[in-house]
């Protein structure tokens, strides 16, 4: 997937799809940790994966202080939709995953 902060493979992406694995990498306590764990479904080096991670992490940041909250949603003509919950699940998920690598990536900017 193309952002504007980067290229986000389609195996970075699948991985917010798995709530079990999600649950697992929320206990990892480094990026390593994370990455022994998923490292056979990216199918790509540590470097590039925590690349990834970063510019999803950024993307996701940028997406979520323009979405709308429920109150908001709720004050619209119309009222919610499947779609609005949907798409708010989504990002839910992802910013689980991502949140999971949030500690990881500032330790391995440090380094």
């Amino acid at each position: 997937m193309k952002t504007p902060k980067g290229e986000i493979s389609d195996s970075i992406i699948a991985l917010a799809n798995d709530e079990a694995l999600l649950k697992k990498m929320s206990e990892c306590k480094s990026p390593e940790e994370v990455y022994a764990l998923v490292k056979d479904r990216v199918g790509m080096p540590f470097e590039q994966f925590t690349a990834e991670m970063t510019i999803a992490h950024s993307y996701l940041q940028e997406m979520e202080s323009s979405l709308l909250s429920e109150d908001d949603l709720d004050a619209v003509a119309g009222g919610k939709s499947e779609e609005s919950e949907a798409i708010g699940t989504s990002v839910g998920l992802a910013s689980a995953l991502l949140g999971t690598m949030g500690l990881g990536l500032a330790t391995a900017a440090a380094i």
